[in-house]
């Protein structure tokens, strides 16, 4: 399979560390989604035109995204703290 592209607001960045584990360990996963699009969330949920979306979580963070096959691509669209 080629790999997909991911898309993300670099400003959704600014909820995490600027460094340390939890940072690398999103962003690892952010980098897995390129030659794993179909990466299943831990839940997911849609948005208000009722897309899809995956919510992992990766320690105290929640990252969501959505699959657009169409253009082969992964859209990250939010990236926040986790609800304990």
């Amino acid at each position: 399979m080629e790999p997909y592209q991911v898309y993300l607001n670099i400003d959704l960045l600014d909820a995490v560390p600027r460094s340390g584990c939890q940072r690398q360990e999103i962003m690892k996963f952010i980098y897995t989604l390129r030659d794993q699009p179909r990466t299943k969330g831990d839940y997911t949920d849609k948005d208000a035109s009722l897309q899809i979306r995956q919510i992992k979580i990766i320690g105290d963070y929640a990252v969501t995204y959505w699959l657009d096959d169409a253009v082969k691509s992964v859209m990250v669209v939010d990236v926040r703290p986790a609800d304990k």
